[in-house]
């Protein structure tokens, strides 16, 4: 007996496909970031499908923002360390 309901994964590329003309339409450098967050969705894919959601937007937006906070947060870290370590060399 075959699936009838298309795995995680699937569901996820279809999503992803279905932006394809969204994504031609971007400015060439803005086709990176984009490529870029569509990979972030893919990294997670696995976390999205423990999610008991038929409504695949909410796993594929929560992927998008813990990609964006982690980034945010590791610059905040290493803002933090280059002030610390310029202030260090200001004390006389």
């Amino acid at each position: 007996m075959g699936r009838s309901v298309p795995t995680w994964r699937r569901r996820i590329e279809y999503e992803l496909d279905r932006l394809q003309p969204f994504r031609r339409a971007l400015p060439n450098h803005e086709k990176e970031i984009f490529d870029s967050m569509m990979n972030s969705i893919r990294q997670r894919r696995s976390s999205g499908g423990l999610l008991p959601s038929h409504d695949i937007v909410l796993p594929l937006v929560l992927s998008l923002l813990l990609e964006a906070w982690g980034k945010i947060h590791s610059l905040e870290r290493s803002l933090q360390q280059l002030e610390s370590s310029q202030q260090g060399e200001h004390v006389d």
